[in-house]
């Protein structure tokens, strides 16, 4: 019966679930990878700083299954308290993704078991004719799956409580309970009893019941245990015996299924520590030589510490480890190791390993391959032996340095071995009818020969040797090579007839007869050697090279293989023969899925792969580090010590011009980039699991990592301020522009000679770079944050490194942003628009085009507009909280303002107790005029950043590329022209973004960043009508223009309070008017500008019944300088505008 065919139901249901057990482990692996570090406890000792703050803050929405015993208690601590209710409803809002996926994995542990139990009783049932649970043990196919599917479960538990702690697992559990409710979790009890904390913690001492009680949860029938474990005793259940034919072997043949009784054996707990005779039958077939084992793809044990606590297991164990069985084991397998090595030196020497060996000694070379593996198996998981009295004997003497040397020449006779024989197999018939052509060829040249009648020949004629020589020949020619096995049988016999025929007196003196007799019966041999090339060797090749169980300890031997290509590097070549051999970690979880057809194929193997390629990637770093290395002495080379060459130089000086000594550095050191350039770009594309690496690719991926590490730590380091000086930002900028254009020219310097484009990497990654600071910085200000792992500008493969805040600010974005608003602060500036600058008091600059320009060169476009970003972010912040207090402040004061309204209605009208009025309405709200004048003070002082940012970038955009900037013009005016067309006739004219369009929020991208706009007419919020606003907004205003006298050799307005007592300055202040403004509906600004011209008239016509009074009254005057200024910053208000509201010969003969 083929259990495994497609008729048979019971054998594809067990295949599916064996199948889906792989893909979730899989899925667990990758997940454990990825658990968000808020989730794991903090150290009580842990302190919080800027890095960790957000950890803090979320532990306290953060419940482990304590929760479960009193529900609402939490739940009623959240929700009377408005902050901690807002942390948690941000944290659901960033974490509800990942939380979904990590309960979907609990739930398919959960329900994996069930599927398989319930497949048990179907078995016991009879649902499945003619089987029962004996019958399918007896199978091969049968058993071998029953098994695995019990061993891929304990495997699950295992990495589970490994990989997620305990802890882990309930915090997320509990989480995602309390976001989506018991309606969707409705395996929850289930689930609980999975992810319960077990007190297990890696590397800390186990618990004494661990892991037996964890296995416990979730029981599986003790008969099928003791039957399946029964099999893995007594059979071979994978055929595994076949490849290791050797005694000495047998523990390596058996090790996949030691490893699964191993895990099975805990199930059933009472065998580990009551069954001594059966722990003795298990040891001595499945660990005589070997107490640490690979029970899943590199995650090792050893049995002498885990089978500790149990006293049959233990005493079985107990001769494996005896010190004189161990010191025996280690010598002997570090004498085969030292002696394979010189063997597989010797093999793969120029011209030794060959087609023609391989033919007569394959059976030899697949044994000299076997034996290869099985030292470095033993050697590599001993080394990680847990047990300190056996490891210190294992590692007395152990040269990692020799092992490593063994695996790397080992991978590469597997690599060349696996590819001769399949040139074998692949031109089998092709060799097969040459040699039975050549053998063919020399019986009829025998037969002409003894013809007597060929020329030269003075032989004498001999008819029955002629005809006998003519009827081998073609009993040659006859032999067929689809049917082998006669074909073979033939052949022996042609090759007895042949060593008979010798004997023969005229034969035997002629030696000519005899080398035709010889080469034709090597011929032969050879016809006998092509028939025995059977797949089957390739299979049992790939059987003894599995290297799937040094997945993890292969890792602690990075540091050596980087060293050996810093000294030599092609040992890529070798290398490459190494990662192919590492890819046999496929093959476990990979062939049950593609037995079973499974769609999780896929995603399996592109996460196998990847952490594969992760793993290549991470051994040859070494190459573009080693580069870059380099590159910096080059670096220092071209910025420090070569000269410029003038355009003409005297006869006596042109030896010092030439500084041959420096040049011959800069040649030797650009000699070294191409040398290691050579050497990974020797290794040519392999596939890596699913996943092609291409050489190029790889050391261009690997130039960008180290480009990208440079840079970022460059900016992170030389942008910190820490004296507080005035100077200290033009110092820091000029440092910054000068490391990053020496990194920048000695980049473009060596690109030729590494073959990649230059500029467009540096580019490229320079913008990355930005861009992920400026979003991991703009997070502050978000609910729903992205974190590193999701940013699209994070990569695995070209990580942006991250650093420690040394201030208030992420990154070193944050700290240029907030030490340009401290140098530029409206408490102890004044801004001239006239010079685009600000000043200190005494009249120094201290920001002006120069310090713009100089950031420009510093921090590049990307840099700047990076800037721009984030003072977008917090001037929206600032807004946000601004119209939160005003909302507050006109719900208290709705009524009053209300009748204060009414009475300045109609606005074209002068009221009467002008000043009265007025001023009661300042007394009555002026209450958070301060805070409101810092917050709106703080966003006139980004939006003027903003609007010089916005400047620079327009310039350097018509000097750098006229025809980009020209086309974006063209562009951008041609869908505000759709746009106002739109609104003139919404039916017949379309909006130009209908239809999912993206074209205007591309296009809005192109413009910010080339400074196609005007940040002062931009919206930033959106916010709900607020009753009165004009009305406030005008009393703010004229309550804080007394603050200000007009400064008539600066025209401009300026403080007259102390700046220390709370003065500012007056630009900001009418900036970030304009910007509040512009946040509500039009008619707010309609509204306050009629205010304004109402509260001008009003103290104008007061001035004029009084003959006293000869100018205009300086309440008007003031307002009137405000309006000016509202003119002159806003973008679509205008002198027209305000004549609407104030009589235009007011404008015209007031006097500042």
């Amino acid at each position: 019966m083929d259990f495994l065919a497609d008729t048979c139901v019971a054998g594809q249901t067990l295949l599916r679930l064996v199948s889906r057990g792989n893909a979730i482990i899989a899925e667990l692996l990758r997940l454990s990878g990825n658990v968000p570090e808020v989730f794991t406890p903090m150290n009580p000792k842990e302190k919080p700083n800027k890095r960790n703050a957000h950890l803090f803050r979320y532990q306290r929405v953060l419940f482990d299954f304590q929760y479960l015993n009193s529900a609402e208690y939490y739940d009623d601590q959240i929700d009377n308290d408005k902050a901690l209710s807002d942390l948690d409803a941000e944290f659901r809002e960033n974490h509800i993704e990942i939380l979904k996926r990590f309960y979907a994995l609990f739930e398919s542990i959960l329900r994996y078991i069930q599927d398989f139990n319930r497949y048990l009783e179907e078995l016991e049932e009879g649902v499945f004719i003619q089987l029962t649970l004996e019958i399918v043990l007896l199978n091969p196919d049968g058993k071998a799956l029953i098994a695995e599917a019990i061993y891929l479960f304990g495997t699950m538990l295992t990495l589970l409580d490994e990989r997620i702690g305990g802890v882990v697992r309930e915090r997320i559990l509990i989480s995602f309970l309390r976001y989506k409710g018991q309606t969707e979790t409705p395996l929850l009890d289930e689930v609980c009893k999975l992810c319960r904390n077990t007190g297990f913690v890696p590397g800390q001492k186990r618990p004494s019941d661990y892991p037996q009680a964890y296995f416990k949860r979730f029981p599986i029938p003790q008969h099928v245990l003791q039957m399946v474990i029964g099999r893995l005793r007594s059979d071979d259940i994978y055929n595994q015996v076949s490849a290791y034919p050797h005694p000495e072997h047998r523990s390596t043949a058996l090790a996949t299924q030691a490893s699964m009784l191993y895990v099975i054996l805990y199930f059933t707990p009472e065998i580990l520590a009551e069954e001594e005779a059966v722990m003795r039958e298990i040891v001595d077939k499945h660990f005589p030589d070997n107490w640490v084992i690979s029970y899943y793809l590199g995650y090792t044990v050893d049995l002498s510490v885990m089978w500790g606590p149990y006293p049959a297991a233990r005493a079985a164990l107990n001769n494996t480890v005896q010190q004189r069985n161990i010191q025996m084991f280690v010598s002997r397998h570090w004498t085969n190791a030292k002696r394979l090595l010189e063997l597989s030196e010797q093999y793969l020497m120029e011209g030794i390993l060959g087609t023609d060996l391989v033919l007569e000694k394959n059976a030899k070379l697949l044994k000299h391959a076997r034996d290869c593996n099985v030292a470095i198996r033993w050697l590599m998981l001993h080394s990680a032996c847990q047990n300190k009295k056996v490891r210190e004997m294992v590692m007395k003497g152990f040269d990692p340095q020799t092992l490593l040397v063994l695996i790397l020449k080992t991978a590469q006779y597997e690599f060349t071995l696996k590819s001769l024989y399949q040139e074998l197999l692949n031109g089998k018939e092709e060799r097969w009818e040459a040699s039975k052509k050549e053998a063919f060829e020399r019986m009829n040249d025998l037969s002409d020969y003894f013809s007597g009648e060929k020329a030269l020949t003075r032989v004498k004629k001999n008819e029955n040797l002629q005809k006998w020589f003519k009827d081998i020949g073609e009993k040659v020619n006859q032999l067929d090579f689809q049917d082998s096995t006669l074909a073979g049988r033939k052949i022996q016999q042609l090759i007895q007839a042949m060593e008979q025929v010798e004997q023969f007196h005229q034969i035997e003196t002629d030696l000519q007869v005899q080398q035709f007799l010889k080469d034709t019966r090597n011929f032969l041999h050879r016809m006998i050697r092509i028939v025995n090339i059977k797949d089957e060797y390739l299979g049992s090749l790939g059987l003894v090279s599995d290297m799937s169980y040094a997945w993890l300890l292969v890792r602690d031997y990075v540091p050596k293989m980087q060293e050996a290509i810093k000294r030599d590097p092609t040992a890529v070549i070798m290398l490459r023969s190494t990662f192919l051999k590492l890819s046999t970690i496929l093959d476990l979880p990979l062939v049950r899925i593609i037995q079973a057809k499974s769609p999780d194929f896929a995603s399996v193997s592109q996460f196998f792969s990847s952490e594969l390629v992760a793993f290549v990637r991470q051994v040859l770093s070494i190459i573009p580090r080693s580069m870059f290395r380099i590159l910096n002495e080059i670096i220092d080379i071209q910025t420090n010590q070569l000269m410029e060459m003038p355009t003409r130089v005297e006869k006596e000086h042109l030896k010092e011009f030439a500084q041959l000594s420096e040049r011959y550095d800069l040649a030797r050191g650009t000699h070294a980039i191409s040398v290691f350039t050579e050497g990974i770009l020797a290794m040519e594309n392999t596939l890596v699991g699913v996943i092609e690496v291409d050489p190029k690719k790889l050391l261009e991926d690997g130039i960008r990592k180290e480009l990208v590490s440079q840079i970022a730590t460059t900016m992170d380091q030389t942008i910190r301020f820490t004296t507080g000086r005035p100077d200290e930002l033009t110092q820091r900028l000029n440092q910054l522009a000068g490391q990053l254009d020496g990194f920048r020219r000695s980049f473009q310097y060596i690109q030729d000679y590494v073959n990649i484009y230059g500029l467009k990497i540096w580019q490229e990654e320079f913008s990355r770079i930005v861009h992920f600071n400026v979003e991991q910085e703009c997070n502050s200000f978000l609910k729903k944050k992205t974190y590193e792992w999701q940013s699209v500008y994070q990569s695995q493969a070209i990580p942006i490194p991250t650093f420690q805040p040394v201030d208030n600010s992420v990154n070193f974005i944050g700290r240029l942003a907030r030490e340009l608003l401290r140098q530029t602060d409206y408490r102890s500036t004044v801004y001239l628009d006239q010079m685009s600058a600000w000043y200190s008091e005494r009249g120094a600059e201290l920001i002006g085009i120069r310090s713009f320009s100089l950031l420009l060169n510093s921090v590049g476009v990307f840099g700047v507009n990076g800037l721009d970003q984030l003072f977008c972010f917090m001037n929206v912040k600032e807004l946000q909280d601004f119209v939160s207090a005003a909302r507050d402040q006109l719900k208290n004061q709705n009524a009053y303002l209300g009748n204060l309204a009414a009475e300045l209605e109609p606005t074209s009208t002068i009221p009467t107790a002008t000043d009265k009025l007025y001023q009661g309405g300042i007394q009555k709200t002026n209450k958070h005029f301060s805070s409101f004048l810092g917050t709106i003070c703080s966003i006139g002082q980004m939006q003027l950043l903003r609007r010089q940012i916005a400047s620079l970038l327009n310039f350097a955009i018509k000097i750098d590329s006229k025809t980009l900037f020209h086309s974006l013009s063209a562009v951008n005016d041609a869908l505000l022209n759709d746009i106002r067309a739109h609104y003139l006739s919404p039916d017949t004219k379309p909006y130009p973004d209908e239809d999912e369009n993206p074209i205007i929020a591309e296009v809005t991208k192109y413009v910010e960043t080339c400074g196609i706009n005007d940040p002062l007419t931009k919206i930033y919020i959106t916010t709900e009508p607020l009753d009165h606003f004009s009305l406030l907004m005008f009393l703010f205003v004229i309550a804080q223009m007394p603050r200000f006298t007009y400064n008539k050799h600066l025209a401009v307005m300026q403080s007259n309070v102390p700046r220390k007592k709370g003065g500012v300055d007056f630009v900001p202040f009418v900036v970030g008017v304009i910007t509040l403004l512009k946040q509500f509906h039009s008619i707010h600004t309609a509204k306050f500008l009629a205010l304004c011209g109402q509260y001008v008239r009003s103290y104008v016509n007061f001035a004029s019944k009084n003959p006293k009074i000869e100018e205009i009254p300086q309440e008007a005057t003031q307002v009137m300088i405000f309006l000016e200024m509202l003119c002159r910053f806003s973008g679509n208000i205008n002198r027209k505008t305000l004549e609407g509201f104030i009589p235009p010969y007011l404008f015209d003969h007031f006097t500042h």
